[in-house]
Formats: C-alpha cells, structure tokens, sequence
C-alpha cells in the first residue's frame, strides 16, 4: 500500500531543475536505504528500487553512479546525523551524563525521523574498500565522543564506573540494529522507541 505513496514523492517532485534532480535523488536513496534495511544490501537490486518508485533501471542512472554509491550515501547520511547530535550536545553545558544522554537522544530523534530514513548504520561490510575507510574514520570519531562523554561523567561523579569502550559498543549495537525494525508507521512511534532507548542509557549509566 506504500508503494504509490513513494511514486508520488518521485513524479511529483518540486519544479525548478535543481530541486526536482535533489528531490527524485533524495527519494531514490530514501527507498534503497528501505529496501537495504529490511532485506540486506546484497539482496536489493536497482531493479528492485527502481520497481517500487514506478520507474526504470536506466533512469535511476541520471541521479546515481551505481549501488555501492547509494549505499555509501546512506553511511554518509548517518554519520552527518552523528555530528549533528554530537555538536549538540558538546556546545551544551551539564554534567557528563546531561551531555552523554542529550547526544543518545538527539541521535536516536534524528534517525527515527524524516532524514534518518535515509540513513542506513548496518551493511558496513559491504562497502567497498576505499568507502569502508572513509565511513570507518567518521564512525570512529563519533565513538571517541561517546567514550569522552562518558570519561566526563565519571570524572564529575554523574557517571557511575564503567569501561566506556564496552558501554559505547553497547549503545551503540542496540541503535545500529534499530534501523532494521523500526518502521515509522509501525506499532511504536519514533518518540516512544527514543524515550525507551535514552531511559535504558540513563538507567545504566547514571551514577547512584
């Protein structure tokens, strides 16, 4: 029942030239990152997007290079999500644990709503190796921020003691699978899968 909705997004894009191309682009990530979460990046084609936005193979070519392209814009995607909520929460004032728990929502806020449908955290090992190595690098500076955050936290007594490296894995693990079940038309809403998630975080790393 879906499938029109998402046609509708691609055919009836914005008019001027550089918006439509932006717009039937952003729609073409947005189904692959879909399809890539829920059946796996190797057993997606672009035949299969191409099918479910109504329209053929050789047009998706205008907007993308190949598969491996539009998977490694959805790694992009995540991980300009990751610096937006860790911007956040490092300009913001608090404790290590006010810090740690605003950057865990922003996150989780940012990848259950409108621009976290493009984004895709698992499927890693099916980068290429040069596109591995530059989401790797990203992924490891946001890891840094976590454990940081965490360190803070202890430091300053609002953080219980914990091994950071363990607790980001943790944390982490927990939201990259999230973006293989969570449907946002589904039984739980984006607010509810974020609420639960921070109050497990704060639950466990607060310091008593």
């Amino acid at each position: 029942m879906a499938r029109p909705k998402r046609e509708a997004v691609w055919k009836n894009a914005v008019q001027s030239s550089d918006e439509q191309f932006g717009a039937k682009r952003a729609a073409l990530i947005r189904e692959a990152a879909r399809a890539f979460s829920a059946r796996g990046y190797h057993d997606t084609s672009l035949i299969d997007v191409a099918q479910e936005l109504g329209v053929t193979k050789a047009a998706l070519y205008y907007y993308v290079k190949s598969k491996q392209d539009i998977l490694f814009e959805c790694h992009v995607i995540s991980n300009d999500l990751a610096d937006q909520a860790s911007a956040i929460a490092l300009q913001a004032k608090g404790t290590g644990f006010d810090r740690m728990v605003l950057l865990a929502r922003t996150y989780i806020d940012l990848l259950v709503g409108e621009a976290g449908t493009l984004a895709v955290l698992t499927e890693f090992d099916a980068l290429e190796p040069h596109n591995r190595k530059v989401i790797a690098a990203r992924r490891a500076r946001f890891d840094r921020t976590l454990r940081e955050l965490l360190e803070e936290g202890m430091k300053d007594g609002s953080v219980r003691r914990l091994d950071p490296k363990l607790t980001v894995f943790f944390f982490l693990g927990a939201v990259n699978w999230m973006t293989r079940w969570f449907d946002p038309g589904g039984e739980r809403t984006g607010q509810q899968v974020s609420d639960t998630f921070v109050d497990l975080l704060s639950q466990g790393i607060r310091a008593t």
